[in-house]
């Protein structure tokens, strides 16, 4: 078990990213994270002894991620020119943005050793169903959801909150120059041997960017991820989110 305690929002998906790539990731190993934000994942694999590489567009989550310590750059995938290969490279819910996507899967292929591995963690928004939006939105408009929900405008929590049409919301917010699951996993089969797809929770991420930062948000934000994998392994909501790894 790892021993990242939820004190934060944030806290809950970065365990969980954690969990997915050290527990696929040999010890030591060099690793390039694509999409780091603000650095919280790439910190803690720092501490843990991987020697990583953070990647990100945004110069002012790049600096946020430096403040942490890490290893951070401003780039954009795949114009990334890096003079050693790595043993892994993931993608942290960044490579549904990125095109060309098989020039994207080509660079990967380029930068990792022969034994490297690929790891992707995404999200399939086009196979999410009115069942699953529905008990996203009834999470929300709970008791708990409401005395700590902070609505902000352009997140996708707001705009499922005032809809009343949900699942447009959810596809109008989502639906717009991202690929799609399929996309992404036959652009990975051209250079990749896809050896594992698993199917994981991913709405609650949506929470973080609405909630303040206590221990009572991060409780919030785990009892969601709890529930939301228990229905989704009861087959009652779609599990959205997606891992790929892939040698």
């Amino acid at each position: 078990m790892l021993d990242l305690v939820a004190n934060h929002p944030t806290d809950v998906p970065t365990r969980e990213t954690l969990i997915f790539l050290t527990s696929r990731i040999p010890a030591g190993a060099e690793i390039l994270e694509i999409g780091c934000g603000e650095g919280q994942v790439a910190c803690e694999l720092l501490r843990r002894g991987y020697r990583v590489t953070a990647l990100d567009s945004d110069p002012e989550a790049v600096a946020r991620a430096q403040k942490r310590a890490v290893p951070a750059v401003v780039g954009s995938w795949p114009h990334f020119g890096s003079g050693v290969s790595f043993d892994a490279i993931a993608f942290t819910r960044s490579l549904h943005h990125i095109s060309p996507l098989p020039e994207a899967i080509a660079r990967a292929r380029e930068l990792l050793n022969s034994m490297g591995l690929l790891l992707i963690e995404d999200f399939a928004f086009e196979e999410a169903e009115e069942a699953t939006i529905d008990w996203f939105v009834r999470v929300l408009r709970s008791k708990q959801g409401t005395a700590l929900i902070n609505p902000i405008a352009g997140q996708l929590v707001t705009e499922l909150l005032s809809s009343t049409d949900v699942l447009k919301a959810w596809h109008d917010n989502r639906g717009h120059d991202v690929h799609s699951i399929t996309t992404m996993t036959e652009a990975i089969a051209e250079r990749f041997v896809v050896r594992e797809i698993e199917s994981v929770p991913y709405l609650y991420r949506y929470l973080i960017p609405v909630l303040t930062e206590n221990a009572k948000a991060a409780a919030f934000v785990n009892e969601v991820f709890q529930e939301e994998l228990l229905l989704g392994q009861r087959g009652e909501v779609v599990l959205v989110g997606r891992r790929i790894v892939a040698g």
